[in-house]
């Protein structure tokens, strides 16, 4: 019986590692993808547990703004509007997380958060071009 429960636990730790890198390859080859997914999961969420809504009209919700964010990025202003104001966030994440670990240093932070947003900002433009071969 342990056997076959180690070999679950197994197939456990496989999955959630292969989900990880999933994500993280998501996140630099389609960071559009990414965004609409983890903005429509954060809506969803927030509808939810703020709103107190019905869990599937939060599920609802949180598709609307998958599908909304993603055919707003596919136009040209879109794009641009929502690439421009992720990547600032992005890069405002990346500058917390520096000024976190550098004792709150703005040399580091502000300079964390200028070459973040525009790492960002090129991985969006990656993902435009990778999404319009498709």
């Amino acid at each position: 019986m342990g056997l076959i429960a180690a070999a679950g636990f197994e197939l456990l730790i496989g999955a959630a590692i292969g989900f990880i890198l999933f994500l993280i390859g998501l996140f630099f080859k389609q960071i559009m993808v990414f965004d609409s997914i983890a903005l429509g999961v954060i809506t969803g969420f927030v509808a939810n547990g703020v709103w107190h809504l019905s869990t599937a009209l939060s599920i609802g919700i949180g598709a609307g703004v998958f599908a909304l964010l993603l055919f707003l990025q596919m136009t040209k202003v879109g794009f641009w509007i929502i690439g421009v104001l992720l990547s600032i966030l992005w890069g405002f994440i990346f500058a917390f997380v520096a000024w976190s670990v550098t004792d709150k240093s703005p040399f580091w932070t502000y300079g964390v958060w200028v070459v973040g947003a525009l790492l960002i900002m090129l991985l969006h433009l990656w993902s435009r071009k990778n999404i319009n071969q498709i």
